[in-house]
């Protein structure tokens, strides 16, 4: 395994040492960044758009260019997060939830610092780690069934309980409604329709793009005309906080750490994602942190531990992909198509016929680190002017890309129309003071949930006793059960807690006036 891991950054560099591809791979990082930072350009639409324009490259030019654009595009999107509470890719939404209190504080240059140097330490770490131990961690995701991806769908739903905001009730409603949004368009074990009323767009279930730029997006832009903000005008920020966010790295490197580990391991999981990990991180670091009531006001841990996780993702995705030839993503799938073209076949034979390709492509994939830490930092200081243009100016602009980024999914009006409709459903939400990343974490969840809950159940014949069996008696599944058990009701149990201390306090003659407002009645 150390022979392999030494070979994997020595046996490539004659591939890759050449100027054409350190300009393609720096290339790759910076239309990523630009797309990334434009709302709705995800980088899987990037990289499906550029893969047949690498089809006349050689395999390491074309895989250099494409994973540069890939990093790119996952950073990318921290900057609409931080800057206008809107997610430029999926795996951005839990970088919202920190990004954008900062930059109402005016710290955006701070968030995306941090954000850029949290990126840089996942990706180069996910490398480190995949380079030595890559092919024995590829091998424990063969082991999964479906059994082992239901625990790992439950984790992350259990992770509503630290998203959910003041409220678990009204959390539980907009996951719910996430739930059901996600049973939308045609069972994937049957194939028969559910909840379409026979429409044929919805057969293909509601697109999680539009779905995410209309509640987040566009949304917002309803939030704020109805406020009356487009008349106020903004302040002036400037952007001093790359020095503040250097300063910020070494508090939370245990954060970046962890979730580097995290992003890894979800990566190697085919079919998890960078959404997913940065979800799982967020969580974790929700119940492990030493100031968790900080969490979702403007945390450094929450933008580190989103922003590390789905990028170190991205190296964990690429293992699986070369050593058992199952994409671990969508992306890695656009990425597995285009070596195919190109004659090269993964699968645990190329590291032994073709050590050379695969040596390139991981130092690809450290260079690019190194690029996106470079310009993401040189940019990180202009990103944030895009708060001192005219709320007049900007929200009309928001809301154009908004619609023109869901139109260009897959050039469907249809799909404008259903992000207008979450749109709305977005506003309500706010205005009711329902949370909305529960929702978009069940719609992603959802599915996977249902459809591996179905097929393990398939195997055991619908008995309930052997199901349970299968869950006991599975090394991975177990753990990964019983940690999703300890996340839901170390909450319920804080609750409790607090809820007696208060009592407590109240019978020694405390203030009503000091209870939160949601207990009072209890109490009384």
């Amino acid at each position: 395994m150390i022979a392999v891991g030494t070979s994997l950054y020595t046996s490539g560099w004659d591939l890759v040492a050449n100027p054409v591809t350190l300009l393609l791979i720096l290339g790759g990082v910076s239309v990523g960044l630009a797309v990334g930072a434009i709302p709705g350009l995800t980088a899987n639409m990037s990289v499906a758009v550029l893969a047949p324009f690498t089809f006349t490259m050689n395999p390491t030019d074309a895989i250099a260019v494409l994973t540069g654009i890939w990093l790119g595009s996952l950073y990318g999107g921290t900057i609409p997060a931080v800057l206008i509470n809107m997610p430029g890719t999926p795996a951005d939404l839990m970088t919202t939830l920190d990004g954008y209190p900062m930059s109402k504080r005016g710290e955006a240059g701070r968030a995306i610092g941090i954000g850029v140097i949290s990126s840089f330490c996942g990706g180069m770490v996910a490398v480190l780690i995949l380079g030595i131990g890559g092919p024995a961690l590829a091998g424990v995701a063969r082991q999964f069934g479906s059994i082992e991806y239901f625990a790992v769908a439950f984790l992350g739903l259990s992770v509503m309980a630290y998203v959910a905001g003041s409220s678990l009730v009204k959390g539980v409603i907009s996951a719910l409604l996430g739930l059901f949004v996600g049973l939308i368009g045609r069972d994937l074990l049957s194939g028969q329709a559910r909840y379409t009323f026979d429409e044929p767009n919805l057969f293909g279930g509601v697109n999680f793009i539009a779905v995410i730029i209309g509640i987040f997006g566009m949304a917002e832009v309803l939030e704020q005309v109805y406020s009356r903000l487009h008349r106020v005008d903004p302040e002036v920020q400037e952007v001093t906080g790359i020095r503040t966010a250097l300063r910020d790295i070494p508090p939370v490197k245990w954060v970046i750490a962890r979730s580097s580990i995290i992003g890894t391991f979800v990566g190697i999981l085919p079919g998890a994602g960078a959404t997913i990990a940065s979800v799982i991180s967020y969580g974790a670091q929700s119940r492990l942190s030493k100031k968790p009531d900080e969490l979702g006001t403007g945390s450094p841990e929450g933008i580190a531990a989103s922003d590390t996780a789905n990028n170190a993702c991205s190296g964990g995705a690429l293992m699986t992909m070369l050593t058992i030839g199952i994409p671990g993503d969508a992306l890695t799938a656009i990425l597995l198509g285009a070596l195919v073209v190109q004659g090269v076949q993964p699968g645990p034979l190329l590291f032994e016929n073709d050590m050379e390709l695969v040596s390139s492509i991981f130092i690809s994939l450290l260079i690019a680190n190194i690029c996106l830490l470079v310009i993401g930092l040189i940019a990180a200081r202009r990103m944030a002017k895009i708060l001192s243009v005219p709320r007049s100016l900007l929200l009309p602009a928001v809301a154009a890309l908004s619609i023109i980024g869901t139109y260009a999914i897959n050039n469907s009006v249809y799909e404008v129309g259903i992000m207008l409709v979450f749109a709305i459903l977005g506003f309500v939400m706010s205005r009711v003071g329902i949370p909305k990343p529960p929702l978009v974490l069940a719609l992603i969840l959802g599915p996977i949930l249902e459809t591996n809950l179905r097929r393990s159940l398939q195997i055991s014949d619908g008995n309930v006793s052997d199901w349970l069996g299968q869950l006991l008696t599975s090394h991975i599944g177990l753990p990964v059960f019983l940690a999703s058990i300890a996340m839901l009701t170390m909450p319920i149990v804080g609750g409790v807690r607090s809820m007696r201390a208060r009592r407590t306090a109240l019978a020694a003659g405390g203030d009503v006036a000091d209870v939160d407002p949601d207990q009072k009645e209890t109490v009384e």
